[in-house]
């Protein structure tokens, strides 16, 4: 990934949620930077304050909100950006597998993915972000109860070394928040221990990460995820000028070149616009002609990616329910229902208590305070209108 920058404006469409959802918890304004004078933040900061914490400058960013990438770092600063540097961060899976992930979701066009991902018996690993949870609590819901790993991609989408340490824990924490009360758990990778900490799993927006905030995600028990293999769809229109086929090109490149690797692999896509879903849905199943597919709680043989031990989900050591590739002699088994998921289980009696309707309201201002997400976040919106900064690579 390079250091150039493109500001995209975007405008999508949303749907109104069939069921509605009533939030019990109060969220701050979708899109915005959380607000961090409040009491829940303040309570999230002394309990993160009382484990080591890196000290780094705060990255600048233009009239955009883009990083301004310095010319030089402090040599502990680990920046992904700035020289792509791992210090612990997940980037691939064990030989043979390939790692699932979309970003960027919930969206209008998750269904469509979801729909085609339970056809083949495929599970992924979601990584949502906080503002779109609280939009689309009944597409969440779906994943959950079709037994995806849900992950954590901050609230609003920023550049996180951009951000103070306590506007980052407010990011982070406020959704975890939504995805706990909207799917009932707690993103948790309960096997991958670092230093005796058992950590849930997040992904930085961009990959934008250092060690300021690796030290932040290990005080609040999560882990960075990033990638090997960047498909760079959210370049493909609404939001850029990538095509399916440069798209298709690189997936025919990895899979070329298969033979070759040292490793499997975590690749990066997203379930934003209807054009990526698309792209995924055409070339998954040549993907799984030659690597088993899997979240990337599986490629860590973690079974219980929550903080609910009552869900689980498959493993390389135990996987019933890993999709193999198209070659493999065996046939794969079959998943158990969703009515039989604990998380199914936890979405259904959610939707039972939402709200029949939902009366339609406005995106909140960014300079709005927190407000119950009982309105926004169940709303029918007319226009859902997102500026972002994201690289070009």
């Amino acid at each position: 990934m390079t250091g150039k920058l493109l500001s995209l404006f975007v405008v999508s469409v949303l749907i109104a949620n069939a069921q509605g959802f009533t939030f019990k918890n109060k969220y701050p304004a979708q899109w915005a930077i959380p607000p961090t004078n409040t009491p829940q933040v303040q309570q999230w900061m002394a309990e993160v304050n009382a484990h080591p914490l890196v000290n780094l400058p705060i990255i600048k960013t233009d009239k955009d909100g883009n990083p301004i990438i310095p010319k030089s770092l402090p040599s502990n600063a680990c920046d992904w950006t700035y020289n792509l540097c791992i210090n612990k961060d997940i980037t691939v899976c064990p030989s043979g597998y390939w790692g699932l992930t979309f970003d960027d979701g919930p969206t209008p066009h998750s269904t469509k993915l979801y729909d085609f991902l339970k056809t083949t018996n495929t599970k992924a690993t979601l990584f949502y972000i906080g503002s779109n949870v609280v939009a689309y609590p009944d597409v969440a819901q779906r994943a959950c109860a079709d037994s995806h790993q849900i992950a954590v991609h901050t609230w609003s989408h920023h550049a996180i070394t951009s951000l103070t340490n306590e506007q980052f824990v407010a990011e982070v924490k406020y959704t975890e928040m939504a995805i706990k009360e909207v799917c009932g758990v707690t993103p948790k990778y309960a096997n991958y221990e670092i230093r005796d900490y058992i950590f849930k799993s997040f992904r930085p927006p961009f990959g934008d990460i250092d060690n300021r905030i690796r030290s932040l995600l290990t005080a609040m028990g999560y882990v960075s995820v990033i990638w090997d293999l960047d498909t760079n769809d959210w370049q493909m229109p609404p939001g850029g000028q990538r095509t399916e086929a440069q798209v298709d090109a690189d997936f025919a490149k990895w899979i070329a070149a298969h033979p070759q690797d040292k490793t499997g692999h975590i690749v990066l896509e997203h379930e934003l616009y209807d054009t990526t879903v698309s792209a995924a849905i055409k070339n998954i199943p040549a993907v799984q002609a030659v690597w088993k597919t899997v979240p990337v709680s599986t490629c860590l043989n973690d079974a219980h990616p929550y903080a609910e031990k009552n869900v689980t989900l498959p493993t390389i050591a135990s996987p019933s329910s890993i999709a193999k590739p198209n070659n493999a002699t065996s046939s794969t088994a079959a998943v158990s229902s969703a009515a039989a998921s604990p998380v199914a289980a936890t979405a259904a009696s959610s939707s039972a208590a939402a709200a029949a309707a939902v009366s339609p309201s406005s995106t909140p201002s960014p300079s709005s305070a927190e407000t119950g997400s009982g309105m926004a976040s169940t709303a029918a919106l007319a226009a859902w209108v997102i500026m972002s900064a994201v690289f070009l690579t």
